[in-house]
């Protein structure tokens, strides 16, 4: 009897055989094989099946085999796999969709984040800023002393600022510590104590008290508010720090923070993240800095214990500003774990800044950032970490000598104008004695690739650059950056559907924890490119359809990781990562984009390797 059979990609390319035809939807058991259909562990059908696939085609049934996609294609047919000992789930007209790939998360934080600290993301107001470390003190009903912590605050969303005597009047014996979506804190009274200063005792006070230091720039501030104070004896008013701290120098001047856990701690943080995110429909990740291999440890802790169930699919080894090529060299020499064999955790990329962000007004831009006079005084082009080219090309060329992928942080369009310069270089030198090096370099963040002066999208085309994009800023941090560029460049900013037309692979990710890690908000921001604090639309030309949203966070994010031929997409002997949600066809969010805030309490099933990892009660 003969039985056609066809190759099944496995995890890292070796091949295996298989008795199931290779059509990519339907699979059909021909005639021959009648007697040897295989019995599938888990079938669901009665749905809609979204694969993803090259024709975004869709089904209604799948079956499931030691952790594979047996075959895809209509009801009766899927069914013909059902044995004695299949799991059979009715979707009741539900979607199913493969598992979600957040390309860009810096995930280790996450557990202890959800867990015990006051998310400030969604706050409009001061008032709600304080109502949110109310509840988490309320909740937590901590000890003097410990620490409180928040995250994700944005002084663009209020109309007025925070204090530290605020937030004294909430947590008075506690210190607290709220960070901003970036390059930035919060922090109160007791945190100042902590480092040694008090109010009325000018011989504690830091030469940054009463005036700024003289290295800061252009995103560096302390806030301060005039206070009445009784020193050595005398009342007197003064203008005396708030708490409030913006800029990477700005922030150094905290010299207290919370502790950092141990790495058993911190591997608890990683179990409880995995499963925050696995209700949310991720089932796989890839962590885009380790600094310095401090992540890798944590997260073979976790590994070991049974924990990870969800696919790190790539950890970003060290992040470069300007270090010496020679100290690159070294580091990632003495990088000896095994790192790509593992389908559950592996890394094989190396991260490089080139910038700072629109949001600190520190990103590198060809035109100055808007309202320059009422901020700056003088033009801000923002602040590039080098412009020595030699160096640049020197620094990636010690990773890619020992076999690492490039990805490099480039917020503004002059930084994007050196990465892809650069790049190119490279590219050539790699190519001059291996012709098919196939070179997954991506642009992280990538802003703005259609700047006049600097354009280098069809670039990035040409070369196979891989724009690594946060959606969710579009939304979350609208009002911030269309303060910062200004209206006209806000409408141009993270262009999707230029990125899309132009043939660049756009891989979607969160950066959380400068923003939410919930996916569906970098949905909302794909469909709809609103801002959360004014409903304003910019650029709405730029939007994209539920289609291509979808693939840049399944297909896309599993391309960047080398991993599409086994992942990413539900065909036949791909891994059987899959969501299933509570809608009765994907497209209805495309009509209805605010159904996005209710997708937390649509995700009814979510499967990694054939295993429900999460279920809705």
């Amino acid at each position: 009897m003969f039985c056609p059979g066809f190759i099944l990609r496995t995890p890292r390319g070796r091949t295996a055989s298989s008795c199931l035809g290779a059509l990519p939807i339907v699979a059909l058991l021909m005639a021959g094989c009648a007697a040897e259909v295989p019995q599938a562990d888990l079938i669901l059908h009665g749905g809609q099946v979204v694969t993803v696939d090259a024709d975004f085609s869709m089904a209604r049934a799948l079956a499931v085999k030691d952790g594979r996609v047996l075959a895809v294609g209509g009801n009766r047919a899927i069914l013909r796999h059902r044995g004695p000992g299949t799991r059979v789930v009715d979707l009741a007209g539900m979607t199913m969709i493969p598992g979600l790939i957040d390309s860009h998360i810096h995930f280790r934080p996450l557990g202890r984040d959800v867990r015990q600290e006051a998310e400030l993301g969604l706050a409009m107001t001061v008032d709600e800023m304080l109502d949110a470390v109310a509840e988490l003190r309320e909740r937590l009903d901590p000890e003097p002393g410990q620490w409180l912590v928040g995250n994700r605050w944005d002084q663009y969303k209020y109309p007025e600022m925070l204090t530290r005597w605020q937030l004294d009047d909430i947590a008075p014996a506690n210190p607290v510590y709220l960070n901003r979506v970036y390059r930035g804190v919060a922090v109160n009274t007791q945190v100042f104590r902590l480092m040694g200063i008090e109010d009325d005792d000018p011989r504690t006070w830091p030469a940054w008290w009463l005036e700024d230091p003289a290295d800061f720039t252009f995103e560096d501030r302390v806030y301060r508010a005039p206070r009445e104070l009784v020193v050595d004896g005398e009342r007197r008013t003064l203008q005396v720090p708030t708490g409030v701290f913006l800029g990477a120098r700005g922030l150094a001047l905290v010299t207290v923070a919370p502790p950092e856990p141990d790495v058993a701690d911190a591997a608890v943080d990683v179990r409880d993240g995995i499963q925050e995110m696995l209700r949310l429909g991720v089932t796989s990740i890839i962590d885009p800095s380790s600094h310095w291999s401090a992540s890798i440890p944590v997260y073979q802790e976790a590994r070991e214990r049974g924990w990870v169930q969800l696919r790190i699919l790539d950890i970003y080894e060290g992040t470069y500003y300007r270090h010496s090529p020679d100290t690159i060299a070294e580091h990632l020499d003495g990088v000896t774990a095994d790192r790509l064999d593992d389908p559950f955790l592996s890394w094989r990329g190396t991260k490089f800044y080139s910038d700072g962000g629109a949001g600190t007004r520190s990103a590198w831009v060809s035109e100055s950032f808007d309202r320059w006079e009422e901020f700056e005084g003088e033009p801000n082009h923002g602040f590039p970490v080098t412009t020595d080219d030699d160096l640049r090309r020197a620094q990636y060329r010690a990773a890619v000598q020992r076999g690492w992928q490039l990805h490099t942080h480039t917020a503004g369009d002059m930084a994007m104008r050196q990465a892809v310069d650069n790049y190119r270089a490279l590219m050539t030198e790699v190519r001059d004695t291996a012709p098919d090096a196939d070179l997954r370099w991506s642009l992280i963040h990538a802003y703005f690739p259609i700047e006049p002066a600097t354009r280098v999208l069809e670039e990035m085309a040409e070369l196979g650059i891989i724009a690594a994009v946060n959606p969710v800023f579009q939304w979350q941090e609208g009002i911030a950056f269309a303060t910062n560029v200004g209206d006209e460049r806000m409408a141009r900013m993270q262009p999707f559907r230029s990125y899309i037309d132009a043939g660049v692979i756009m891989a979607s990710g969160s950066d959380y924890p400068v923003t939410s890690h919930d996916p569906w908000m970098g949905f909302y921001a794909l469909l709809t490119r609103r801002d959360q604090a004014t409903g304003v639309v910019y650029g709405p030309d730029e939007t994209v359809g539920m289609a291509d949203a979808l693939r840049s966070y399944t297909w896309n994010g599993a391309y960047v990781a080398y991993a599409e031929d086994w992942l990413g997409s539900l065909e036949p002997g791909k891994a059987a990562d899959l969501v299933v949600l509570d809608l009765p066809d994907i497209f209805d969010l495309e009509r209805d984009p605010e159904l996005a805030f209710q997708m937390r309490d649509r995700i009814v099933m979510t499967v990694v390797d054939g295993n429900v990892r999460y279920q809705r009660e």
